[in-house]
């Protein structure tokens, strides 16, 4: 495993962010045209067998799958033996069950072969992570109680005030990364920005070097790619690989806090295991899992948002007449259409039934959150930007119950202003080439965003 470990950083190290990207979409942005064409024009499916999610005309436009799966199979078998949960209604009844759903072990539940079991996979990682070597199950990956006192901790370290008081902070490195390109009037905007906004702000957050940002987003890409999908059985150890890397970064980062105490985010979760709420093992667990979260939710719906605004020119023209009352709708319109997360996954402790399907005991399930958001029995023309909809904070981008995103209100804030700015300092916004969503089932983040403007 040192070895491995070893070999994977070199490699990874020596391929830069966009190279890591495009192994994980498997084809070039030139390639994908064609496909991401085709699947703007794809018809309903009319059969179950349709619903390929890893297919690249699939997941450049899976919401005619989703349909289908919520009108004619609510619970639905993948191949990969994972149960799909489509309807807002039944999502939201699985999230609140902790008692026979668990959210633990999702790295195991995604990458797992259908016929075995989550509990035994799991218990071949459990010394692992009892020794501090591989991340343990913390925050959206836990359970009740511990959850309860897990939560309590980060809470106090990205509750309203504290994500008010950073306002200023986001403005200013928006301006910062904005002068770099505004001259030039085109932007690679993913790569040259969004990526960059949000991880720079969670690395200061947290005290970390920012100079580390470029290998934190890396492994980054790595661990998003264990929840993909799509990954091979060699790609999936090699991105395992950099987890254990990763964690061991967060881990002299942790110590360091610990030795030298700070009003920062690692120092809310030192002091949480100096209190006695967490071991130590769990508070790296939790830095790292806020990395990864911060690493792609907030740069996705970003560059969503800025896709939207110039695939539809009148809808950009009104927010520009009045952005301080309707951009705030617009963000939520965004987080509802186009969810970062597509969804996340649970496994059954018990037998359960839905939809007059019995689930037997570990069974594994996706909640599909970007199903759930354009469900047609919650909302009215779901497919359509709604800026006065009466339920449009209701979507489940975020999750829903006790595992709803604690950074909820910072992804929010970095976007409002991020997109302010970009209306205020811009005009004659257009697309300057594709722009096709990387290969996954569970996040949808678009591979590039290449856009030409004028600066005002």
């Amino acid at each position: 495993m040192r070895d491995l470990v070893y070999h994977s950083r070199r490699v990874a190290m020596s391929h830069g962010i966009e190279q890591l990207l495009r192994l994980s979409a498997r084809r070039e942005p030139d390639d994908l045209q064609e496909d991401t064409e085709v699947a703007a024009k794809l018809s309903v499916p009319r059969h179950p067998e349709d619903f390929a999610p890893l297919q690249n005309r699939c997941f450049q436009n899976p919401y005619a799958f989703y349909r289908m799966l919520r009108d004619d199979y609510p619970v639905y078998l993948l191949k990969n033996g994972i149960y799909c949960i489509s309807r807002y209604e039944d999502i939201v009844a699985v999230s609140r069950d902790t008692e026979r759903f668990s959210s633990t072990h999702q790295g195991v539940v995604a990458g797992l072969k259908p016929g075995h079991s989550v509990i035994r996979e799991a218990q071949k990682l459990a010394p692992l992570e009892r020794m501090g070597i591989a991340p343990g199950d913390v925050l959206a990956l836990s359970d009740p109680p511990v959850h309860t006192a897990e939560r309590k901790v980060a809470h106090k370290g990205l509750n309203s005030r504290i994500v008010k008081a950073m306002e200023s902070e986001v403005e200013q490195l928006c301006r910062e990364l904005m002068a770099r390109f505004l001259p030039s009037g085109r932007v690679e905007f993913m790569r040259e920005f969004a990526w960059a906004l949000p991880m720079r702000l969670i690395i200061r957050m947290l005290g970390f070097p920012e100079a580390d940002y470029e290998k934190i987003k890396t492994w980054c890409v790595h661990g998003i790619a264990t929840q993909s999908g799509i990954a091979s059985r060699r790609e999936l150890a090699r991105s395992r690989a950099e987890m254990l890397v990763f964690y061991r970064y967060c881990w002299q980062q942790f110590i360091r806090a610990r030795r030298a105490p700070r009003d920062d985010l690692s120092g809310v979760f030192v002091r949480g295991v100096n209190e006695g709420h967490m071991d130590a093992n769990t508070a790296v667990s939790g830095i790292m899992q806020l990395l990864l979260a911060g690493s792609d939710s907030s740069a996705t719906s970003m560059g969503n948002a800025l896709k939207l605004l110039i695939e539809n020119p009148a809808l950009q023209a009104q927010i520009r007449d009045d952005i301080d009352g309707l951009l705030p709708a617009f963000i939520e319109e965004v987080f509802r259409l186009e969810s970062a997360f597509q969804g996340h996954f649970r496994w059954t402790k018990e037998p359960v039934t839905l939809h007059g399907q019995t689930l037997p005991a570990d069974s594994r399930l996706f909640l599909m959150w970007a199903s759930g958001n354009r469900d047609e029995r919650v909302f009215e023309q779901p497919d359509e930007i709604c800026l006065d909809r009466h339920n449009g904070k209701k979507h489940l981008t975020f999750g829903h119950g006790i595992h709803a995103c604690i950074g909820r209100e910072l992804a929010r804030t970095e976007i409002r202003i991020v997109l302010r700015e970009f209306l205020l300092r811009t005009r004659e916004l257009s697309l300057d080439g594709p722009a096709p969503f990387v290969a996954s089932m569970f996040a949808r983040t678009l591979q590039c965003l290449p856009i030409r403007f004028a600066a005002r």
